[in-house]
């Protein structure tokens, strides 16, 4: 791995750790502290699109 790769894996996970801890607290604050259907949804969301980046990530890393 290359320094370049190296750099933009740090950074592409560094924004997928963010979204998806942003995402748990937004679905636990819509769920429990003040129930939304918007928040909830919008939680779920983020967190299936983390997922599936990651599920990506390694099918492409295990092929390789």
């Amino acid at each position: 791995m290359t320094e370049r790769e190296a750099e933009d894996w740090l950074i592409r996970y560094l924004v997928v750790m963010v979204v998806a801890a942003t995402a748990l607290l937004a679905l636990i604050y819509g769920l429990v502290f003040a129930p939304s259907l918007l928040v909830t949804v919008g939680a779920l969301v983020a967190l299936a699109a983390v997922s599936v980046v990651i599920g990506i990530d390694l099918r492409s890393w295990r092929a390789a």
